[in-house]
């Protein structure tokens, strides 16, 4: 089985770690496209060990410190074969390019906000109040919340490449960033600035990560 930890461009040297199982990690090109793989004899297992986590996360992160950009694989890309490997690389190969391409240079940073249950959840309808009364108070609350993730979110925006925002969650924000490398010190102070003007909030920033969440799917920032 052949296993893939990413695609990469520029390189410098392989990381000084072993692959899966303890395999030696390898350069492969296919086409224009380079990437990163191990070999193993073994199928993949039907459970994923919390070791083969670490190990394929501890390479692609390897791999982010050595190269100019990288499109890290999620654990599981595996390959029966050369052939198999390269039909499924040249399918995507200006695709793939394109990607790198958009994250030459970045890296990724989390953020996650929540603001506690006291500090603006919308609460029950008052018997006593109208329907009139009560849309209002909604659209009120609405265009609060509105302008909460500006002040946090825009400010982050204006640093990154491209962002992502998760919908549908709990709290007021949860969002990936891809981040320029010479943006990273600004951006670090950036969230500081939001936790010193926002103590209510409970926010938690989380990187330089591998860009796994622009890896296949990116939009850009609105």
């Amino acid at each position: 089985m052949i296993h893939v930890y990413g695609f990469v461009d520029e390189l410098r040297e392989l990381p000084r770690v072993a692959g899966l199982d303890d395999a030696p990690l390898e350069r492969q090109c296919v086409g224009d496209v380079e990437l990163v793989i191990s070999r193993s004899e073994t199928p993949p297992a039907r459970e994923v060990s919390r070791e083969t986590v670490l190990r394929h996360a501890e390479v692609v992160e390897e791999l982010m410190h050595r190269s100019e950009a990288l499109l890290p694989a999620q654990l599981g890309r595996t390959f029966a074969s050369e052939d198999e490997l390269a039909a499924a690389v040249l399918t995507r190969a200006e695709d793939l390019a394109r990607g790198l391409e958009r994250v030459r240079g970045c890296v990724e940073f989390g953020l996650r906000v929540i603001e506690p249950k006291d500090g603006g959840e919308e609460r029950e309808r008052p018997a006593s109040a109208s329907g009139a009364e009560y849309m209002r108070a909604r659209l009120a609350e609405v265009k609060r919340r509105e302008r909460l993730l500006a002040d946090l979110h825009e400010p982050l925006v204006r640093l990154s490449r491209a962002n992502l925002v998760t919908p549908g969650t709990a709290g007021v924000l949860r969002a990936a960033y891809l981040v320029p490398k010479t943006n990273v010190a600004a951006f670090c102070e950036a969230v500081q600035r939001v936790e010193a003007a926002r103590p209510e909030l409970a926010i938690v920033s989380t990187g330089p990560w591998p860009p796994y969440s622009f890896a296949d799917h990116p939009r850009e920032a609105a």
